[in-house]
């Protein structure tokens, strides 16, 4: 026969079990480090993604192989890094608008084959010096366009509210694949 348990009883087994199986709680320095831009946290690496991603030379006009049909956007160099793996892959603007202090941003990479459906964006400015000015998320939509929807910095969305998609752009990406507990 059954002992009858009171439901204090069985919520402290409960709890006590839980705080056993619990992984460790991560320290500060862990916590500071999952908080900084990963260009911070990998100085060396951002430098060299950064010299690679300067190397990178566009042509617009009646020399380009693919354009999309109906989109005649500016294209953007990026460069996608994949741990120790980096890849030059231009990026069509397809869409963009900055609306009070946010970006909505359509974009397309040149056709290689992609299976990553999330991305870290880092936005690189192209003036005066290649710099980190923003981070974002980019999510692949069902017709191959990477979409972004964030809040950009009061100084950003001003310089950027009279961009039009026909503008050169002012900035490069650096896509990293996103964390997978994203």
């Amino acid at each position: 026969m059954k002992r009858a348990m009171d439901i204090e009883t069985l919520l402290q087994w409960r709890r006590e079990r839980a705080e056993a199986e619990a992984p460790q709680a991560p320290s500060g320095v862990r916590l500071l480090k999952l908080l900084s831009p990963w260009w911070e946290v990998s100085p060396d690496r951002f430098a060299a993604s950064v010299r690679r991603l300067a190397s990178i030379q566009l042509s617009f006009g009646y020399a380009m192989s693919h354009v999309p049909q109906g989109h005649r956007g500016h294209p953007v160099a990026a460069l996608i890094s994949e741990g120790d793996e980096e890849r030059e892959s231009p990026a069509r603007v397809l869409y963009l608008s900055v609306r009070d202090g946010r970006l909505r941003l359509r974009f397309q990479l040149a056709p290689i084959p992609r299976t990553d459906r999330l991305f870290e964006v880092t936005f690189v400015s192209e003036q005066p010096a290649l710099r980190p000015i923003l981070a974002a998320y980019a999510a692949l939509s069902g017709d191959g366009e990477y979409r972004v929807d964030v809040e950009l910095p009061r100084e950003l969305a001003a310089a950027w509210e009279s961009l039009k998609v026909t503008d050169p752009m002012p900035f490069r990406f650096i896509l990293r694949p996103a964390p997978s507990n994203m």
